[in-house]
């Protein structure tokens, strides 16, 4: 009777965790649909993923200074990536975050207005979007996914590497490594330096580093 009444009580709790975290995932899709986002679509776990990210940066932070963190916090992530990249869904375009696919090789831009670097990263997006159809970009306000007013002062523009719904690239602060003014080339390098992005496919037409438009005015796109 005593191991009944504890399986029963285990079996409860369970559900009623199940409860809280299906409550707290409907409320952030409840907020992504009524808020200002304008350009993709990701899946809730990816978006659960973010904010667990963001959790532990904050976490991580707390009796850190920020120099030191960011450049362990850096090396970390470094550490964890993947090289191995498969083919998905075609795209072509700059996407803002509400849902997607954990298949799918996508990558995050987490800003806000104003921060230096955020015009030349979306710039460069619009361009490497095109260049690599098999690749999802993406962009997101840190305030949507509730990140901490710390994280959006020291670690934006940040880019997040998902791959199955898992992170594979984490960088903070790309501004450290690119400078506040850069280009879709430069990006483009960075990445292919970790592996991050795929081979370009052949009938490609334009390339970013012959594209006159994305090299010299992809610091001053604007995302509508």
């Amino acid at each position: 009777m005593e191991r009944l009444i504890k399986k029963l009580s285990m079996t409860c709790r369970s559900h009623l965790d199940e409860e809280e975290e299906q409550q707290k995932q409907n409320n952030l899709q409840e907020k992504i649909s009524g808020g200002s986002v304008r350009y993709v679509s990701l899946c809730s776990p990816l978006l659960a993923l973010l904010q667990m990210n963001l959790k532990e940066f904050a976490m991580m932070n707390e009796d850190q200074d920020d120099e030191e963190f960011l450049q362990q916090y850096r090396k970390q992530r470094m550490e964890e990536m993947r090289q191995q990249l498969h083919k998905g869904p075609q795209f072509r375009r700059v996407f803002e975050i509400s849902s997607g696919e954990g298949s799918t090789l996508i990558m995050v831009h987490i800003y806000e207005d104003g921060i230096p670097g955020t015009e030349a990263m979306n710039g460069c997006m619009i361009c490497l979007a095109t260049e690599y159809p098999a690749v999802k970009f993406c962009r997101v306000k840190s305030s949507v996914i509730g990140a901490s007013s710390r994280f959006t002062r020291n670690a934006l523009p940040a880019l997040l590497i998902y791959k199955g719904g898992e992170l594979i690239g984490n960088f903070v602060r790309v501004t450290d490594q690119l400078g506040e003014d850069f280009f879709a080339v430069d990006l483009e390098a960075f990445l292919q330096e970790f592996g991050l992005l795929p081979e370009k496919e052949v009938l490609v037409l334009t390339s970013v580093r012959n594209s006159a438009t994305c090299h010299s005015e992809d610091s001053d796109l604007e995302i509508d």
